[in-house]
């Protein structure tokens, strides 16, 4: 592994072609093993909860009113029609989502938290905010202001 591969390139290595990164520590991969990395502390805090990662990533959509229906959902995760549907039928046995028909219409089934869900989000929310403020403790708050803000930028 050379110098380019273990850390951010200096001053002398930033021109273009000045180091030719292993593909192992593309942005892409390297991106993917944090997302990676996250669902397992996720996965780890709601464990006891009998809930998952992913499927805590549904409830906060839910939660934060960012999505409304299934359609939404598979949108905005990326999840095809099949898994989201056994993804919802699976929270809905848990008793923390709720499927009602829009009475304007009646193709469109909205979700919803229950009761339940609504008591219990903002505990499995602490508790996977604390799982995940270990992963970035290893960068010092200005770097996760900047990994923020990158982020943030590629997005947009």
């Amino acid at each position: 592994m050379n110098e380019c591969d273990q850390s951010p390139p200096t001053d002398q290595a930033t021109s273009k072609g000045a180091c030719t990164p292993d593909p192992d520590l593309s942005i892409g991969y390297l991106l993917t093993t944090v997302r990676t990395r996250m669902l397992q502390e996720m996965d780890a805090a709601l464990n006891p909860h009998g809930l998952t990662g992913a499927q805590f990533t549904i409830l906060r959509r839910i939660a934060e009113n960012s999505a409304h229906t299934a359609a939404d959902l598979c949108r905005l995760l990326q999840y095809d029609t099949g898994s989201m549907t056994r993804m919802l039928d699976r929270l809905e046995e848990k008793g923390v989502i709720g499927r009602e028909r829009c009475p304007d219409d009646r193709r469109v089934v909205n979700i919803k938290l229950t009761a339940t869900g609504l008591k219990d989000y903002p505990q499995w929310r602490e508790e996977v905010r604390g799982r995940l403020s270990d992963i970035f403790d290893a960068l010092s708050n200005d770097e996760q202001l900047l990994l923020r803000s990158l982020l943030i930028r590629l997005i947009k």
